[in-house]
């Protein structure tokens, strides 16, 4: 029973936020000097092409500081040690951010909820959340990036961050959030859209307060909620709380998704939750896609007990309005966010500081 009971809390962190083929690239080696002299040119015939002259078109800031495009090609090895792209793309791909360094018995996660429904083949992963745990700490550090994120998805191109895991699996993913954020990731978990209705309505309901104020309408029904209410939620109306975006925007969406976190896990650590430990086990082991075996578990069960009876462990953090810019990309007209690096850096600085007081980047 206990060891359920600590695997349960550590599956509801995904279950939380849930409702909300990749080719190898031709490896080219060359001498930093012949890198340098390397002539770009998108007249090549198809088969003259490798890995050396993929190009993608690059933006520059107009006056307006959006970018515009223009024919200059992304340098070669602009992407380091990490795959290069196997297809064109709107955008100049960033150079890769310098990776944040962690104490040694730090556990990153990444968190992923997808819309995926029983019927289709085609899915995004619209919740895109890393947690990070730290057993020495004793805390808990939650991300969340916004899904419309548009950055250099490695192997493939620039792309919004919710296409990658569907595209390229667990390993494109974890490059991309490495890539572009900076943060190694160790394990995932993944829940589908019904999934986490259905864990809602075994713990019978649950309450939530609300952050902010939304008005909004789901499955065509409307909700309203107020700031500093708390308000009792059925499966269904946490799913709606946490999906809803007509009227309001993919920033409040993730400050929602906190918001039935802590729910989820105030109801789960109460006498009702823990007597449903069985069925919500034979629930997550149905519901939850993961690649944590047993002995990747153990250690963090100390941690779990912990963060179960003392929320003020977990820390939340997200990619916000501040630090992207809202962009539509010239060719598919798709209406994505750029990142603004420095802005998003400096909140995962101060988020892993104040999470455990040692991360740091790398010089």
């Amino acid at each position: 029973m206990r060891s359920r009971f600590h695997l349960s809390i550590i599956c509801i962190l995904c279950v939380a936020l849930g409702s909300c083929s990749l080719s190898t690239p031709v490896e080219v080696q060359l001498s930093p000097a012949a890198a340098e002299n390397i002539v770009f040119s998108t007249s090549q015939p198809k088969e003259m092409v490798t890995a050396a002259t993929i190009m993608s078109p690059m933006l520059t800031p107009a006056s307006t500081q959006m970018p515009i495009p223009t024919s200059t090609p992304t340098p070669s090895f602009a992407w380091g040690d990490f795959p290069g792209p196997i297809e064109d793309s709107e955008l100049e791909i960033p150079t890769p951010v310098k990776p944040i360094q962690f104490p040694p018995k730090t556990v990153n996660i990444l968190l992923l909820g997808t819309d995926r429904r029983s019927s289709w083949t085609y899915y995004q992963t619209d919740a895109v959340v890393i947690l990070s745990l730290d057993p020495v700490a004793n805390s808990a550090t939650f991300i969340s990036i916004p899904r419309d994120l548009y950055v250099y998805i490695p192997g493939w191109k620039v792309n919004r961050i919710n296409t990658a895991e569907f595209h390229g699996g667990f390993e494109m993913i974890a490059d991309t959030v490495l890539y572009n954020l900076g943060i190694p990731i160790d394990h995932y978990l993944k829940v589908e859209y019904w999934g986490f209705k259905e864990a809602i309505d075994i713990l019978d309901g649950i309450d939530v307060r609300s952050t902010g104020r939304v008005k909004d309408m789901c499955e065509g029904i409307s909700y309203e909620y107020e700031k500093d209410v708390v308000y009792h939620m059925d499966g269904f109306a946490a799913m709606c709380y946490v999906r809803m975006r007509m009227k309001s925007s993919d920033f409040d969406r993730l400050r929602r998704q906190q918001d039935v976190f802590l729910a989820m896990l105030e109801k789960f650590i109460s006498i009702d939750g823990f007597l449903k430990v069985p069925q919500l086990y034979d629930t997550f082991s149905q519901i939850v896609e993961t690649d944590m075996a047993l002995d990747d578990l153990l250690p963090l069960l100390p941690l779990a007990g912990k963060l179960a009876v003392d929320s003020s462990r977990i820390r939340f953090y997200r990619i916000d309005s501040s630090m992207v810019e809202s962009w539509q990309t010239p060719q598919s007209r798709a209406a994505v966010l750029l990142p603004k690096q420095d802005l998003i850096q400096a909140m995962l600085e101060e988020a892993f500081r104040n999470s455990n007081g040692s991360a740091s980047s790398v010089p």
